[in-house]
Parts: C-alpha cells; sequence; structure tokens
C-alpha cells in the first residue's frame, strides 16, 4: 500500500537566510502562512522569481541576502545594470527585496543613498521607456468576428475576446471567470464578476458591466460547449469535431463529441497565446504581431475610451486602476492627439 504523500507546505523565499528559531524566522513564517491567503499565486511566484535572481548574486560574492547591507544591495543594482536589465525590473526586485525586510523586521537598505544614487545612476544611462504591448481594440476584435466562421474555437475566441474587451480585465482576471460569476439581465446585457485583482488583494470583487453583443457570443460558446458550471474559459483538445477526414483503417477517432474537446480552465499564458493568434488571422503587421501579449485587449480597450472622450476617472473604474500612470501611458498616444498644441495647430490651420 502506497503512503500517502505529505503536504507540501510553502515557505518564504528568504527564509532560509534566517536562523531557524529566530524571532525574524518566526514573524516571517507567520507571514507567510498569512500571505498564501491574501495575495494571488502570480505575486507569490513573481517574489520568488525574483529573490532567486538576487539570492544568486549574494552567494556569489559571499553577502548576506537579509539582514543585506546598503553597498550590497547598491553592487546588486549595477551588476542588474551591467546585465542589461530594465530600470522597472530592477525596480521591482527592490521592491522584493525591501518587503523580505520589511516583514523580516529589519531596516529597509534599499531606502539609503547607496541604492538610491546606483538606481539613479543607472536610470540617467539607461532609457526607462518601457515596451509597451500592442493594443488590441473594437476595430480588430470586430474584423475577427465578422471573419472567424463557425466552430469551437471560433466560437470561443469571440467570447474571450469581447468579455475581455468589455471588462478590461487582466489575463489572470479571465481565465478566473466561472459560471457563476456571470449574471445575464433582461435587458440582454450582463454582469462579470471580477472576484479578485492585482489592486484588489483583499477580494473585495468588482463588477464589470457586458454588452448585449458579448452576452450572445458568450451564451454561445457556453451552450456549445455545454459548460454548466466551473471555468467559463477553458483549453480544446484535439484539432475539430467532427474530424476534417475518416480516421485512417486500424485507427480509431479518440474524440467521439464535443464534450470530449473540452479541457481544464486557461492558464494565464495561454490568453496571450491566443491574442497573438487572432492578430495573425486578422493579417496585422508582423511588428505588431510581435508586440501582442495578454494585455493588449486590456491596451486597446483603454485607448478606445480615451478615444471617445470618456473620461479618465470612468476608465480607471473599468479597468480597476487606483491612479491614472498606466492609462495615462496606455492612452499616450491617443491622449497626445487631444492635446493643447494638437487643438493649437487644428485652429492655426498648421493641420490640414
Amino acid at each position: 500500500m502506497k503512503e500517502p504523500k505529505k503536504a507540501v507546505i510553502e515557505v518564504a523565499p528568504w527564509i532560509g537566510s534566517l536562523p531557524a528559531k529566530s524571532p525574524a524566522a518566526i514573524g516571517v513564517r507567520d507571514w507567510w502562512a498569512s500571505a498564501q491567503r491574501v495575495y494571488p499565486a502570480n505575486t507569490l511566484r513573481a517574489w520568488r522569481s525574483d529573490w532567486q535572481v538576487y539570492d544568486v548574486f549574494c552567494a556569489g560574492r559571499g553577502a548576506t541576502t537579509v539582514p543585506a547591507t546598503p553597498a550590497s544591495v547598491a553592487a546588486f543594482v549595477d551588476a542588474c545594470g551591467q546585465a542589461g536589465k530594465k530600470p522597472a525590473t530592477i525596480r521591482r526586485y527592490l521592491t522584493t527585496i525591501a518587503l523580505a525586510h520589511r516583514v523580516a523586521k529589519f531596516a529597509n537598505p534599499c531606502a539609503e543613498e547607496p541604492v538610491r544614487h546606483a538606481l539613479k545612476g543607472l536610470t540617467n544611462e539607461v532609457s526607462v521607456a518601457q515596451r509597451q504591448a500592442k493594443g488590441v481594440g473594437w476595430e480588430q476584435i470586430k474584423k475577427f468576428i465578422e471573419t472567424a466562421g463557425e466552430g469551437l474555437p471560433a466560437t470561443r475566441e469571440r467570447a474571450l475576446l469581447c468579455v475581455a474587451y468589455d471588462t478590461m480585465a487582466r489575463r489572470a482576471e479571465l481565465v478566473a471567470l466561472d459560471c457563476g460569476d456571470l449574471r445575464f439581465l433582461e435587458d440582454g446585457s450582463g454582469r462579470a464578476l471580477i472576484r479578485r485583482s492585482k489592486t484588489d488583494q483583499a477580494g473585495e470583487g468588482h463588477t464589470a458591466y457586458l454588452a448585449s453583443a458579448t452576452v450572445r457570443y458568450l451564451k454561445a460558446w457556453l451552450e456549445m460547449a455545454q459548460i454548466t458550471k466551473g471555468a467559463v474559459f477553458r483549453r480544446l483538445i484535439g484539432t475539430g469535431f467532427p474530424p476534417k477526414q475518416k480516421p485512417r483503417a486500424g485507427r480509431e477517432r479518440k474524440l467521439t463529441s464535443i464534450p470530449e474537446r473540452i479541457g481544464a480552465r486557461l492558464s494565464p499564458a495561454a490568453v496571450g497565446n491566443i491574442f497573438k493568434s487572432v492578430a495573425k488571422f486578422i493579417k496585422m503587421a508582423p511588428e505588431n504581431i510581435r508586440a501582442i501579449s495578454g494585455h493588449s485587449i486590456r491596451v486597446g480597450a483603454t485607448q478606445d475610451l480615451l478615444a471617445l472622450n470618456i473620461d479618465l476617472a470612468s476608465v480607471m473604474q473599468a479597468g480597476r486602476w487606483k491612479t491614472n500612470r498606466m492609462p495615462m501611458r496606455y492612452g499616450e498616444h491617443v491622449l497626445a492627439a487631444r492635446g493643447g498644441m494638437a487643438r493649437a495647430a487644428k485652429e492655426q490651420g498648421r493641420d490640414g
């Protein structure tokens, strides 16, 4: 008889740097156990990934990861810069390092002048501009809807694109949707409950609007895929049912019904791949296809709203942003065309 597998207990990535029975280690263990219930899995995974980079650097220098000296963290910043890391990535590393020190009740070395100077020197030498995902707006989504034809993949993609657009959901929020999170109203519109988001770690939830067209495509997908509970968006198994060709003699057809083609919940990574496939289908330019990511519809929806003169507060509410930094960055080209100089050029006759 096989023995049951022991449960794997998640521990903070920086716990190994602390004496096992020290007050700091005890505090970190308690905090991490609580963090498992509060923070999404992607955030915990990002902390582990960031810490691994920092830990490898410190091991190579024989330096202590936590508590760290400002000089060692400044050296880490310099090393990251020499390795070609973007300033935004390095700032994320520093945020994780600062978190580890705060949780362990140590002074934050990232707030000291050596680290601030190292980061300032790096950003003076390297452009801080980040590559933005190519926006996929309603114009592109409509083109796919009108030309994709029928079938299981096309039906799923229509629903996925429209829900992503209406909710402006991040990819993890999109794939987390369950049937119980949807409400279809008598006027034909709908509502989707985003139970947890990047800016809602406590899980208070946010109700997003679904247009009547989105509801129709969503209902078509759920009906065709015979999904009545659980995950709304799921991966597809095989290449199609019924098959385009008869199976060869002596080989049985493995997929005999549509339900057999419906797999588990889509992964966040799969969303970006689907968006790229859609971009290829509607024949977007190759350089634009390369810039497509899981954020592309969120970017495109933001740009569409701003182009329609929707006020920034409403855009922030729809996208669940707490500050205007990201919507302003997503819509910088749209806003530039509506700015003071653009209006002046039109009035002065310089834009013919």
